[in-house]
């Protein structure tokens, strides 16, 4: 990873950017965040591991010992790589990830709506809070965030943008889907994550965005961003919308089909029925 930061810092010097180097860019910063969060996780269980084995009353038990040693071992290693990966985090994020006018653009569109999204040009991602998205436990995408979406399917039709799509990424909270309702069309957060991004991808495909320029996925649970609580649970609720560079291309001779509308009276698919008043329960029990 040094070796590649040395190179692309080297490029970058020279005040032109290849399309390549940027893209190389963006993988690198996104792979360095990963690899941080990995390693503060796998630190944060050594460190409940060593404070186990210190926990057990004292005893000549050499089996003990060494696996303590061990684990102290394992500790000092992680910590080192978690500031080596910091530091590379740090030295990617210190390059722009998309062109100036899509960078730009985005940023615009973020701040003319900042209760529903944010932008992270490090990145290059809006992120959406689905609790501003759509209604707890449904994937019915609410009126303002779809006129967002159209200007986003705008920006993204750019010349500018031509060599980018989007990756739409759903994530929930860790609280349990409960309602009968609504495990009928969300089994679980992880269908819940998924079901949100396909409806994302509907919206933008309806506001005319090309199929082929979309991809959807979903963490469910399992990527939070802060602390599951009754403050971090709607933090965690969100959907985020990469831009990245594209590697497909139509064969030569094709035309990409156009979104095709929706029947006239046709029901959105499989939405859950929405939350009851905030003042019956607690907003995190509408699952």
């Amino acid at each position: 990873m040094v070796t590649v930061m040395l190179t692309l810092a080297a490029a970058m010097s020279t005040g032109c950017v290849s399309q390549k180097t940027a893209d190389d860019l963006q993988t690198l910063y996104r792979r360095s965040q990963e690899q941080v969060i990995d390693l503060k996780a796998r630190l944060a269980e050594c460190e409940s591991r060593i404070k186990a084995l210190q926990a057990q009353p004292p005893q000549q038990d050499p089996l003990l010992l060494q696996r303590l040693e061990q684990a102290l071992r394992e500790r000092d290693q992680l910590a080192r790589a978690l500031d080596e990966a910091k530091q590379a985090l740090l030295d990617a994020s210190k390059s722009a990830v998309l062109p100036p006018e899509l960078d730009n653009d985005l940023l615009r569109l973020a701040e003319s709506n900042p209760n529903l999204m944010s932008y992270d040009p490090k990145l290059g991602m809006l992120k959406f809070q689905s609790d501003m998205t759509f209604a707890l436990g449904s994937t019915e995408v609410s009126a303002a965030a779809k006129q967002s979406l159209a200007i986003l399917s705008g920006i993204m039709k750019k010349p500018v943008a031509g060599k980018y799509e989007l990756r739409i990424v759903g994530h929930t909270d860790n609280v349990r889907i409960g309602r009968p309702d609504t495990k009928l069309h969300h089994p679980t957060n992880w269908h819940l994550s998924v079901h949100r991004s396909i409806a994302v991808k509907d919206a933008l495909e309806q506001a005319g965005l090309e199929p082929f320029r979309m991809c959807v996925a979903g963490y469910g649970e399992y990527h939070p961003i802060a602390a599951n609580g009754p403050k971090g649970n709607q933090a965690n609720r969100r959907v985020e919308i990469y831009v990245v560079p594209s590697m497909y291309r139509l064969p030569a001779g094709e035309v990409p089909k156009p979104a095709e509308p929706a029947a006239e009276g046709a029901a959105a698919p499989a939405p859950a029925p929405a939350p009851r008043p905030a003042a019956v329960e607690p907003a995190d029990t509408f699952k």
